[in-house]
């Protein structure tokens, strides 16, 4: 066993050797748009989604094999928010809409090649507020809007960009981020007082996607061998 753990050992240091890894650090923000999935609200031809703009911001810590692997973590705070256009028992047309605030932790693996990368992996969002306002009356009292909510939300995330300019230690991406919420995003009591909308019993799962157009900047440090092998250049490829 000693001597494979030596082998293995030997092995990737050889292979770390040839990669010439490197650190990074960065700084992060962006806008989009976010859509709460729910099968019966989707095919309610009585409600409507209304498209609004959130946005993101954060940093980011990252580690590089070479010039085309890295693992990167990402912690954003970012402000979703969705309004939905029904009309309630009174027949007088009326908005429901919800701003979900969240502290955002994303590990994520990117794949870069010639200027543009693909990246992806898991994220999870702890929330931190929620607001609700709606024209057509109360709808969850006596609970509170956050806690319509689960409090832990875990996502799957994919992100495609390209670097826009350079140096050797500076670089300034720009990209799209889609995050997809796998789990329910309703709380057991949200389930009971129609979260999102009008569905009191038997609701179906509740999914938010979201996509945010992001623009990243990082430097790079901590080479653990010389970065002359892989200079990076100017780049206008985005």
């Amino acid at each position: 066993m000693k001597k494979l753990l030596t082998l293995l050992f030997v092995v990737f240091a050889i292979n770390m050797a040839k990669a010439q890894p490197w650190f990074d650090i960065g700084i992060k923000g962006g806008i989009g748009t976010s859509f709460m999935y729910n099968t019966q609200i989707f095919e309610d031809q009585n409600l409507n989604h209304k498209f609004m703009l959130g946005n993101t911001y954060g940093g980011k810590f990252g580690f590089n094999l070479n010039m085309q692997h890295t693992i990167s973590f990402d912690v954003l705070k970012t402000t979703l928010k969705q309004k939905f256009l029904y009309y309630p028992e009174t027949g007088v047309e009326a908005n429901r809409q919800f701003d979900i605030k969240s502290l955002d932790y994303a590990l994520l693996y990117r794949y870069t090649k010639g200027g543009t990368f693909f990246e992806f992996g898991p994220q999870l969002s702890q929330v931190s507020a929620v607001k609700y306002a709606d024209q057509g009356g109360d709808f969850i009292s006596p609970f509170t809007a956050a806690e319509m909510i689960n409090k832990n939300l875990y996502s799957v995330v994919l992100g495609y960009g390209g670097y826009v300019f350079g140096t050797d230690n500076f670089g300034v991406t720009t990209g799209f981020r889609v995050s997809y919420n796998i789990t329910d995003i309703a709380t057991e009591a949200a389930r009971g007082k129609n979260f999102p909308m009008l569905y009191p019993k038997d609701a179906d799962p509740t999914h938010n996607l979201a996509i945010m157009f992001i623009v990243e900047a990082n430097y790079d440090f901590g080479y653990l061998l010389s970065p002359s092998c892989g200079k990076r250049t100017k780049l206008f490829v985005f």
